[in-house]
């Protein structure tokens, strides 16, 4: 049985006997009715009643209301659950007409590692600011509330005893510039100009033992299952490195933003932390403008190229561009090349994401620009040059992102590493480039008839597991239709998504005759295993594997005198083995400004309370030539960068440098 005693200094108490119920404006239908059932039961910790949630808790994310004193203070939460999967916050909203009326608080609660002998667990937030005094239209207070689902399968989630304790200090909202703001402190983030608090987003500090159990943990899974040879030699050390550092963490921030760090200095395309809310904290700046690696042609004059990374120019933009359109230059923010500004951000971006070969860039320029990307979210200002009437002559301007306020009422724009798309009414819409999920296919604009030259524009390689199988039948269609028709085919995959091994190995039975081009080996098949010591070892592991872990590419039946282009730039996963595949095949030549993400694994993943969880690379990729894959990307066969010039005057140096090559090699 369990025992529970209310806090004595609790503001707020939710027994459950009368839940009440908030249901904000806007709710679907189908979340009207209560996904719950207040029960009766002998083992209730407070009273004779709990409550348990339905399955579509999930999709319904029930609220339960508090009432908070008419006072600024800070206090943390409290509530017991058992039997489910609880993905738990503490929200605070103001309503229509409060001087705060746009503010939402969200702490994230966790255990705290409390339980009893019958299955209860506490869960606790962080310290969190109310301010009682910032009442609405008609008087009505702020909304403080606790947002709870069930994600389990299993008879649904118990809860009850929930508590309002004060505990803290009052923090007041502030506004701020650049990340790494002096005046937001220690244990927040300047995110679109507000002083954002980590502690709100992440578990209670670990106490005692525990904190070193949980770290003893997290070490233990790296070393036993991350990575494949390159990232396991280079990498895994300075990730292990900062995750040795946070045993001596003082505040939730300090551990959690220390272990998701480690996470991202893994330096892998498969390697993520997620379930942060902290990147939607912020204000109405907008930057509604994509970014490429590319060559200023028109503006070295101005500024030299870095002598590391490519120039960085503007692809295309959409309404609160801030002014910047197609071909203007970003040369810096807050006073860094573009991309060196964004590797910086490895311990604050919750959403960092890097290829693993070292010498691939793509995600970072990709993940600049657009409404919510780095620089809106992040930067202080930016230095750009812009390019009127096609001359990049004026001196470099600087932006303050603060003053970026956006007005709206045009599409945001997705950025993809494709300036156009050559596909006519066939293709995106190059009003916002939305491509995702679907495969755009078609005559290429800019040839005619006879020339007979098809292209195809697609992100995904998710064949498998996609249950309509939509992928596969489009691409063996495009591929049947491509052997009959075509002259001439460019597959332009400039935005890699990846996917599943037989969409990659689909897409090279145009090009090749059939062979085994490696094995792959997913998870690591042996803990804490390195990889081959020698190419002799590799040829050892790739004659021993089982077939059935084999990357079979090509076909007896491919197109032996068709010339197929291939365009790439931020492409992992599965879009590395698909361009890998290709590689060397009689009529294939690869285009592309650099190296694709290298990522020859697949991943395992680890999900905590909240929503808060994290994926890392697991296994290696095997060559025929005996050499591990994992972390060396392919490399264009054709290297073209994207010029400033081409971009002002409407032209894509890299896919009409693709097309050239396919009209020199036409099949008859």
């Amino acid at each position: 049985m369990g025992y529970y005693h209310p806090d004595p200094k609790a503001v707020a108490f939710e027994d459950f006997t009368a839940p009440n119920r908030y249901v904000p404006d806007g709710t679907a239908m189908a979340c009207m009715t209560p996904a719950y059932m207040v029960l009766s039961s002998d083992t209730a910790l407070s009273g004779t009643t709990i409550v348990t949630l339905h399955e579509k808790s999930g999709q319904c994310q029930e609220r339960f209301l508090l009432t908070a004193p008419a006072t600024k203070a800070s206090y943390r939460a409290t509530v017991w659950v058992r039997h489910g999967s609880a993905g738990a916050r503490l929200n605070v909203s103001y309503p229509t007409g409060s001087p705060k009326e746009n503010l939402l608080t969200s702490a994230r609660m966790a255990p705290t590692g409390r339980a009893t002998s019958d299955g209860w667990i506490e869960l606790a937030s962080n310290d969190f600011s109310v301010d009682g005094t910032a009442l609405g239209m008609g008087g009505v207070a702020p909304r403080v509330y606790l947002r709870i689902s069930d994600f389990s399968d299993l008879n649904g989630l118990d809860i009850d005893a929930l508590e309002l304790i004060p505990s803290g200090t009052y923090v007041e909202e502030q506004a701020c510039e650049g990340v790494r703001d002096p005046i937001c402190g220690a244990d927040s983030l300047c995110i679109g100009g507000v002083c954002a608090r980590g502690d709100l987003d992440v578990p209670p500090l670990p106490e005692g033992q525990l904190k070193n159990d949980m770290v003893d943990t997290m070490e233990g899974q790296l070393q036993t299952f991350f990575g494949g040879q390159k990232t396991r030699k280079i990498d895994l050390p300075l990730a292990m490195s900062t995750l040795e550092g946070i045993r001596t963490a003082t505040t939730p921030w300090q551990f959690w933003n220390g272990w998701a760090t480690a996470i991202h200095e893994l330096h892998d395309w498969h390697t993520d932390s997620y379930g942060s809310l902290l990147q939607d904290h912020g204000g109405s700046q907008r930057l509604n403008a994509c970014f490429i690696e590319g060559d200023a042609d028109l503006s070295h004059g101005i500024v030299p190229s870095d002598a590391f990374y490519r120039d960085i120019l503007v692809s295309h933009y959409g309404t609160d561009s801030g002014g910047l359109k197609t071909g203007d230059r970003l040369v810096a923010v807050d006073g860094l090349h573009p991309i060196a500004w964004a590797r910086g951000l490895v311990d604050v971006d919750w959403q960092y994401h890097v290829a693993s070969d070292a010498d691939s860039f793509a995600d970072f320029a990709e993940a600049l620009g657009g409404p919510n990307g780095l620089i809106v979210r992040y930067a202080k200002e930016i230095t750009v040059i812009r390019c009127d009437q096609g001359a990049c002559d004026g001196p470099p301007e600087t932006i303050r992102i603060s003053k970026l306020m956006g007005v709206g009422g045009g599409a945001d724009v997705a950025c993809d590493n494709r300036p156009f798309y050559h596909l006519g009414s066939a293709g995106p819409d190059p009003s916002n480039h939305y491509v995702y999920g679907t495969i755009f296919q078609g005559a290429v604009d800019e040839t005619t008839p006879a020339e007979a030259i098809y292209s195809m524009v697609w992100d995904t390689l998710d064949g498998e597991g996609n249950p309509q199988g939509s992928v596969n039948s489009a691409i063996s269609s495009a591929i049947q239709f491509w052997k009959a028709n075509a002259r001439g085919v460019i597959l332009d995959h400039r935005a890699g998504n990846g996917g599943t091994l037989d969409s990659a190995e689909l897409v090279t039975t145009l090009a090749r005759p059939p062979s085994i081009a490696a094995v792959i080996r997913m998870p690591i098949a042996t803990a804490g295993y390195t990889g081959p010591d020698s190419t002799a070892d590799g040829l050892a592991i790739f004659f021993s594997t089982p077939a059935v872990d084999d990357y079979n590419v090509g076909s007896s039946n491919y197109a032996t005198d068709l010339p197929i282009a291939l365009v790439t730039h931020r492409d992992g996963s599965a879009s590395d083995y698909m361009p890998y595949g290709m590689k060397g095949a009689p009529n294939v030549k690869i285009f592309g400004p650099g190296p694709t993400a290298g990522a020859f694994s697949t991943f395992i993943q680890f999900n905590y309370w909240g929503g808060l969880g994290f994926q890392f690379a697991s296994g290696d990729t095997i060559s025929s030539q005996g050499i591990s894959l994992m972390g060396k990307a392919v490399r264009p066969d054709v290297v073209v960068q994207q010029k400033q010039s081409d971009l002002i005057a409407g032209k894509d140096t890299i896919f009409e440098a693709a097309l050239a090559w396919v009209r020199s090699e036409l099949k008859p």
